[in-house]
């Protein structure tokens, strides 16, 4: 008799540890290959300019849920009276969008980079078609920084949420 009630009460604990356990390690996993979707990319199109993306369209995931944060960041260096830098933001794009259906990308900015003629340059915000919208010289921002977060939707129904930055800079040569 207390043979089988052993036995009953391992059976009990088995159960019960993959009851909790199994969708800790779904979590866990989907986590894990949550992190290749959505990655931001820069394209060039000669006819348009530059165009920085929330990359969709290998995936096969949606994208719910999508915030898009791009600014031009200045920063201001510590000096006398204070012990820190700070940062200087002008705002580009604060956008939600609902959804990103796989094979399509979410564009974040669009814009132009153009040398003046005394070796400065500007920074040209564009619609998609590449007509400008704002323009910033080089000398008064240090980098673009783009802030994204996003909803990966899976057939287990654990929604994984990313947050992810894309930061270009004058030494930026890959993401």
């Amino acid at each position: 008799m207390t043979k089988h009630v052993i036995k009953e009460l391992i059976s009990q604990l088995i159960a019960l540890v993959f009851l909790f356990a199994g969708p800790a390690i779904q979590y866990f996993v989907l986590k894990r290959f949550a992190k290749r979707e959505g990655a931001p990319e820069l394209w060039y199109l000669p006819k348009y300019g530059f165009r920085l993306v929330v990359r969709n369209i290998p995936g096969k995931k949606v994208l719910t849920d999508i915030k898009v944060m791009v600014r031009l960041r200045a920063v201001v260096p510590r000096s006398e009276g204070t012990s820190v830098g700070t940062f200087m933001d002008e705002m580009l794009v604060n956008e939600e969008e609902m959804f990103v259906f796989p094979r399509t990308d979410q564009l974040m900015i669009c814009f132009k980079l153009q040398r003046a003629s005394d070796s400065s340059g500007r920074f040209i915000v564009t619609d998609k078609l590449g007509v400008e919208k704002r323009s910033f010289m080089f000398t008064s921002f240090d980098r673009l920084v783009c802030d994204y977060v996003a909803n990966v939707k899976n057939w287990l129904n654990f929604d994984i949420k990313i947050a992810k930055r894309a930061e270009l800079t004058s030494e930026t040569r890959r993401f």
